[in-house]
């Protein structure tokens, strides 16, 4: 077969592993392209691993050799980029026979790692299980890349923080562990010196990621036109265009237009404030010790509170597109302003003392006393983060990740003359929430849909 020319089309090659070795059909071929009807990959920030699905059409008999525990080899070749997924089988569903004698399902897969998580428990006192590493990407690197735990041999990129995890672990799965680190660990770079947190655990083609969502914004608004470098974890900045032929044609190849643009939900003010998305009040405490518990700054529980609110904190977060870009809330009606900024609803945090441990008991780590300001914290940044929210559809590319950037040039329906004005809404750097790659089996449909975020608004 000739090398197909087109950024948006794809060779695959498609087989099944069973112990170590690739399993055949009736006809003893290992090569089972023919089978696969369809297949998605997809990776999101908000998943600690890869997931895939293939939709098989069985007229060889192959569901009989399956027990729905196999690997799946899924070898992509572009022309920009080849890579190799190999997933595992968790289930097998929607499973109907056609009165031809065939049979059509889905077949549901992740990444090895996710697997063998199910069965691994970390117990004990984080001191003595990571012998004083306890800094959050030290014990994360440790779960992930020894072979007592994970064991992964991927690439990871992990953001060193201020913390020191000191905590006993109940019997957790390593990744619910890592899970626990993001909700308290600390960047150790801040922006003037203000205390950022809001951590995320995810995986994407690069790797394994643990990074705080206000480094995830700066890398994008760092993110240059150099090819994607697989080392340092670091990828190319691509700029799609959203071009009617006859109207915002800048010149941009096929390849590089968005094919389908859709607005998932605009931001309703009214859940926000039913939620209490942009303010409210943060406690925490010590269900060990009531007394020992604190509110805000205060040791006395029934008096004061933190209260919490967007605008203030804004100035704290990075924000896409730098200083010069503006916060959505600065735009409504001065009267909606002023209720957004009401504090509605209250946050609750353990705020463990620590008095198991009586090297910490007379000084507590700073970290869980400042838990009640830090939580505020980590609710307003994965909100805000949300603040635009665009899903596009393009040309199907590989060199997309979760957690990097894109730029895309979106027009306005005002039109000025003949060419209509850019949107500074929409237009401009987002973050790459969300990346699915899907395609028929034989690679003529293949399409790439990114779900995007930014925070702010053009100036």
């Amino acid at each position: 077969m000739a090398m197909k020319q087109k950024a948006s089309e794809v060779q695959a090659s498609f087989c099944i592993i069973r112990d170590g070795a690739k399993v055949t059909d009736a006809k003893g071929k290992y090569e089972l392209i023919e089978y696969l009807q369809g297949w998605e990959v997809f990776e999101s920030i908000q998943s600690a691993t890869i997931e895939a699905s293939f939709i098989i059409k069985d007229m060889g008999g192959l569901i009989a050799s399956l027990t729905g525990s196999e690997e799946f080899q899924l070898q992509l070749d572009t022309p920009d980029e080849k890579r190799s997924y190999i997933m595992r089988s968790y289930e097998i569903v929607d499973r109907v026979r056609s009165t031809q004698g065939g049979e059509l399902y889905r077949i549901n897969a992740t990444s090895n790692e996710f697997i063998k998580n199910e069965v691994l428990n970390v117990f004990g006192h984080t001191e003595k299980i990571f012998k004083g590493e306890v800094e959050a990407s030290q014990i994360i690197k440790k779960l992930l890349k020894d072979k007592k735990y994970i064991g992964t041999s991927k690439k990871v990129f992990l953001e060193q923080t201020m913390n020191k995890q000191t905590m006993i672990v109940p019997n957790w799965r390593p990744i619910d562990l890592i899970y626990w680190i993001c909700q308290r660990s600390i960047r150790k770079t801040q922006k003037g010196g203000s205390l950022q947190n809001g951590f995320i655990f995810w995986e994407n083609a690069l790797g394994f990621n643990f990074q705080s969502v206000d480094k995830m914004v700066e890398d994008v608004n760092d993110q240059k036109t150099n090819k994607t470098d697989r080392t340092k974890g670091t990828a190319r900045l691509y700029e799609y265009v959203y071009s009617p032929k006859t109207s915002m044609d800048d010149g941009a190849s096929d390849q590089f237009l968005i094919d389908t643009l859709v607005f998932p939900d605009e931001k309703s003010y009214l859940m926000g404030l039913r939620h209490g998305t942009w303010a409210g009040y943060s406690i925490g405490f010590d269900p060990v010790n009531i007394a020992k518990s604190k509110v805000g700054g205060s040791k006395d529980f029934s008096q004061s509170e933190f209260k919490y609110g967007v605008t203030p904190i804004w100035k704290k977060m990075s924000h896409i597109g730098g200083t010069n870009k503006v916060n959505p809330i600065n735009t409504m009606d001065t009267s909606i302003k002023n209720i957004i900024n009401f504090p509605k609803r209250t946050r609750y945090a353990m705020m463990p003392n620590q008095i198991f441990d009586p090297k910490y008991q007379q000084n507590p780590q700073a970290n869980y006393a400042e838990l009640v300001e830090l939580q505020a914290y980590q609710w307003l940044r994965l909100e805000t983060i949300r603040n635009i929210k665009l899903s596009i559809g393009v040309p199907g590319r590989l060199d997309f990740y979760a957690g990097k950037g894109i730029s895309v040039k979106i027009p306005s329906t005002e039109k000025v003359g003949v060419k209509p004005e850019l949107d500074k809404k929409y237009s401009g750097r987002y973050l790459i929430a969300g990346v699915a790659h899907a395609s028929s089996g034989d690679g003529t449909s293949f399409r790439t849909e990114l779900m995007l975020l930014k925070d702010t608004i053009g100036a």
